[in-house]
């Protein structure tokens, strides 16, 4: 059986990409979720699966625990996952790891104390910080623009077939996840600017899209693609002369004619997208909300045909 330790900042969001990326049932415990079939990159993929590996024992007796891991050397990585269980677990932990030589040198074993059982896993993976964090990094960045975390989460959510899209392309960010994950990508903007900002963002990370100019709500190409996009929210679309209402019905209504597997898109939690979704023939799988700052709290949709 295989465990992955997920965020518990957005909880829900984290399952969903959990699910998304072993593709199979799930079991969850309180910020653990257990798989039986060995799915390669579950973490390192991630944006908020924060390690997987092999389940080695789970009990809520610390002496089943000890008698799979007695004898063995193991670096420890030990986890309350619920604050409040931090006392009571301190003395399971210990008779847990007694004739248990410990290193730095030896297998990482993640030891997660969660829903009152002990989780013991020899970790396998972990999540690749370092490309979110050199993400960041890009060369043009401005207020508002999606971080690589919320990037990664919503292509990992989308479950790509083919190439990816976003419509509205921006500095980037979503493509360069998308590439980065190994996706073929296409972006699309009406703002010539943004399009070459976007064309130094890619190609600062060696990383190659097919972008050009082009309107979300007449898209000017053919073909199938799973989308992935980051519309504009309020006054960033009303201060192009775009009623908002008026863009987000011309984008899905394109959308329904190329779309292949799902589309996902992020908007402001304060509206409600769900019945113009339905109105262009699509419908909301589910929806997730991300809290930004106390300005902004992000709906994540996810829909299908």
């Amino acid at each position: 059986m295989k465990y992955a330790k997920i965020s518990n900042d957005e909880s829900f969001a984290s399952m969903a990409e959990l699910q998304a990326l072993a593709n199979q049932e799930v079991h969850f415990l309180t910020g653990v979720g257990l798989y039986a079939i060995p799915v390669q990159g579950v973490a390192r993929r991630s944006s908020t699966v924060k390690v997987s590996g092999e389940v080695i024992a789970i009990s809520h007796d610390p002496k089943e625990i000890n008698d799979s891991i007695r004898g063995k050397c193991f670096s420890i990585y030990p986890d309350v996952i619920l604050g409040k269980d931090k006392d009571l677990f301190n003395s399971l932990y210990l008779e847990s790891l007694r004739g248990v030589r410990t290193s730095r040198s030896c297998p990482k074993l993640d030891l997660i104390f969660t829903d009152g059982v002990i989780l013991a896993g020899l970790r396998e993976e972990e999540r690749d910080n370092r490309s979110l964090v050199l993400h960041s990094k890009k060369p043009f960045s401005q207020s508002g623009t999606m971080d690589p975390y919320t990037s990664r989460l919503m292509v990992n959510l989308s479950r790509p077939k083919g190439k990816v899209l976003d419509p509205f392309l921006g500095l980037g960010s979503i493509l360069i996840e998308a590439r980065w994950l190994g996706n073929q990508c296409v972006g699309l903007d009406a703002d010539v600017k943004m399009i070459n900002k976007a064309k130094i963002n890619l190609d600062y990370f060696n990383y190659v899209c097919e972008v050009a100019q082009g309107s979300a709500t007449s898209l000017p190409i053919e073909g199938k693609f799973t989308i992935v996009t980051d519309p504009p929210y309020g006054r960033s679309s009303n201060a192009k002369g775009v009623k908002l209402l008026d863009l987000y019905q011309g984008f899905l209504s394109e959308v329904a004619e190329i779309l292949d597997g799902r589309l996902v898109f992020a908007a402001d939690s304060s509206v409600d997208w769900r019945d113009t979704i339905r109105s262009a023939g699509l419908r909301t799988r589910c929806v997730h909300f991300l809290y930004e700052h106390k300005s902004l709290s992000r709906a994540i949709y996810v829909v299908e045909r």
